[in-house]
Formats: C-alpha cells, sequence, structure tokens
C-alpha cells in the first residue's frame, strides 16, 4: 500500500517542479521550494508519516496551481510538522478568536482492513458516547 502513496507523492512533485514557476512572488518560489525540501526530508518509516507528507504536497500542488501560496504555506516549515487537519484546525482557530484553541487529534481506535480499502476510527466524547467515522471503498470492477 505504501507503494501507492510514494507514487502519489512523486508525482505531486513533479506537478509541483513543472508549476512552481507560476507562483508570481519570488518569496512565495523559496518557500515552495523549502516546503518541498521539508516534506521530501520526512522520514517514510510509517504510513502515517506517509499519509502526512502527501496530504501536505496535495495542497501545496493546489496552491502553486493557482500562483500563490498561503495559510499554513505562507511561512517556512516548522521544525515537527504535525498531521495536516490539526494545523489546519489551528490556522482556523488562530483567525477566528472566539473559537476554542486547537489542540491534537486523540483518536481512541483506529483500524486500517487488511486489503486498505476500509478504514475506521472512534474518539469517545465524554459524558456523550462516541464519535465513530467509517470510510470503505468499492471493489474496482474487473474487465471481462
Amino acid at each position: 500500500m505504501s507503494l501507492k502513496y510514494n507514487e502519489e507523492f512523486k508525482t505531486a512533485l513533479r506537478d509541483l517542479v513543472n508549476n512552481s514557476s507560476k507562483l508570481m512572488d519570488q518569496f512565495d518560489r523559496v518557500r515552495c521550494t523549502e516546503w518541498i525540501h521539508k516534506l521530501i526530508m520526512l522520514p517514510d518509516d510509517s504510513l502515517e508519516n506517509i499519509k502526512i507528507r502527501n496530504d501536505y504536497a496535495q495542497y501545496l500542488r493546489i496552491m502553486v496551481r493557482a500562483g500563490c501560496l498561503h495559510g499554513i504555506f505562507s511561512e517556512s516549515p516548522p521544525k515537527t510538522i504535525m498531521p495536516f487537519p490539526e494545523a489546519m484546525g489551528k490556522l482556523i482557530a488562530a483567525k477566528i478568536p472566539t473559537l476554542p484553541p486547537m489542540g491534537p487529534i486523540n483518536v481512541y481506535m483506529k483500524h486500517w482492513s487488511p486489503d486498505g480499502r476500509a478504514y475506521v476510527a472512534i474518539k469517545p466524547i465524554p459524558g456523550k458516547g462516541v464519535l465513530t467515522y467509517l470510510s470503505v471503498t468499492p471493489q474496482p470492477e474487473c474487465p471481462h
């Protein structure tokens, strides 16, 4: 399964390199290079790290194609990169002061099916029960 994610990352990198000239601001081009370097240097020793790397790469890819970096990419990459949803949550919480501050997103239990087509995550809601997330990818149809 990680081969699929590695190929996705390589495709994103090729696209970033080919489209980085669309960034109008020279400082955006420098930050884009810094982020690409940081993402390349992330260890790919676990599926979670690979997914973090790919999430950032895909979002950076969207911004580069649009020709402008903003949000989490408006600064140089931090020393330690947190999971993408957590980083976006912190960014949104910083922009809207009435929201409570974001903390780490703790999942009580998470599991991938052996074939990698299903994922379930369960998180307790204090005094309310649990929040359950299930994602299933349909089996690809085989040509007859």
